[in-house]
């Protein structure tokens, strides 16, 4: 068996049932941050059980049994929070205990991608990408609450106007680029990159600047799976279409699940994995639409990769091999820094485990 159970001590309270969890950036410790099912905000220190309450969300018409999206700055002083597919989000100082931004997106197709949402810091700042409408993000510098990417919205007839649904947003380990899990009209998924340096001397970088790209054209789905590799090379599960590779890389006909791993900077492919499994797109929630329901988690040389319905499957990403399986094992969360995989049970437990190949 490659995953090993690891003993946490007991947490010194308990935080309930938990919707969701977070890594926090805890040098010292182990730690997560938990949103609970009474919409408060717990911080678990998993190496002392120390279990704190930090605060209560109050966030409109959030529905905490629905999908929900917790992201946290580099430094771990800020969190946002929305529900996944929700209109509206705000951020919290986690050490003020206090919130101190409100957000809100427009509503058109809100339901059917996530909120974007994301922190980066540039030269000891902590700014927000956050979504203000369908085809607009914006980028707010934390402590300020100063807005940096002033522009008029652009209307369908200008130069510069960007027809594309933003989705699901992912951070470089070195905080310099920007990936969009986002959509267009078919509908079929659209991958987007760009540089956040690049958008604090250009507001409108996010729409048209120089540094955009998307290598990840022949993928179908959006808000995929995805997990940084390093500063420059992503990889992402999804679903692609061989009519769209070359045959030498895909011979085969019809839609199959790969993970594809790509260069941001330059868009080469360096590794296509084949017979990865699919994963489901139905969500077992009722009224929410179809969405990717797998995970990808990154750890030197391996790609974890699960969701429901599925076993875990760990794969080399120099040689394409899968190197072990483990069933019905389905984590809620990566912590990336402690190498653990953490799973919730209903009452607000949480089981670790940790791979050894």
């Amino acid at each position: 068996m490659p995953f090993h159970l690891i003993s946490l001590p007991a947490l010194s309270v308990s935080p309930g049932p938990i919707a969701v969890m977070h890594p926090l950036p805890d040098e010292q410790n182990v730690s997560v941050l938990a949103l609970n099912h009474a919409c408060e905000l717990w911080k678990l220190n998993l190496t002392t059980g120390l279990a704190e309450n930090l605060l209560q969300i109050d966030i409109p018409d959030l529905n905490i049994s629905h999908p929900l999206q917790v992201v946290v700055s580099k430094d771990g002083q800020y969190a946002a929070i929305s529900n996944r597919f929700g209109r509206h989000a705000a951020v919290y100082d986690l050490l003020a205990r206090q919130q101190i931004m409100k957000l809100s997106r427009d509503d058109y197709h809100s339901e059917v991608c996530t909120f974007p949402l994301a922190f980066a810091e540039i030269d000891g700042r902590s700014l927000l990408i956050h979504g203000t409408l369908w085809n607009r993000v914006d980028l707010t510098d934390v402590e300020s609450g100063e807005l940096l990417s002033k522009r008029p919205n652009a209307q369908y007839e200008d130069d510069g106007y960007l027809d594309y649904f933003h989705g699901k947003l992912y951070v470089s380990q070195d905080q310099q680029w920007i990936v969009d899990m986002g959509w267009v009209w078919q509908p079929v998924g659209v991958i987007r990159s760009w540089n956040v340096r690049d958008w604090l001397n250009n507001a409108r970088e996010a729409e048209d600047g120089a540094s955009v790209s998307s290598p990840w054209d022949v993928l179908l789905d959006w808000d995929l799976p995805a997990a940084w590799v390093d500063s420059q090379t992503m990889a992402i599960w999804g679903q692609v279409d061989g009519d769209q590779l070359d045959e030498e890389d895909w011979p085969d006909e019809g839609v199959l699940p790969v993970v594809i791993l790509s260069n941001v900077l330059t868009g080469e492919r360096s590794t296509l994995l084949r017979g990865v499994p699919a994963y489901a797109t139905t969500s077992p929630i009722e009224d929410v639409f179809p969405h990717p329901q797998g995970q990808l988690a990154a750890d030197g040389d391996l790609l974890f990769l699960w969701g429901k319905g599925l076993n875990m499957t760990v794969w080399n990403r120099h040689n394409s091999a899968q190197v072990a399986t483990e069933e019905a094992f389905c984590p809620d969360l990566y912590h990336e820094k402690a190498r653990l995989f953490l799973q919730l049970d209903s009452q607000g437990g949480i089981s670790a485990w940790r791979y050894t190949a």
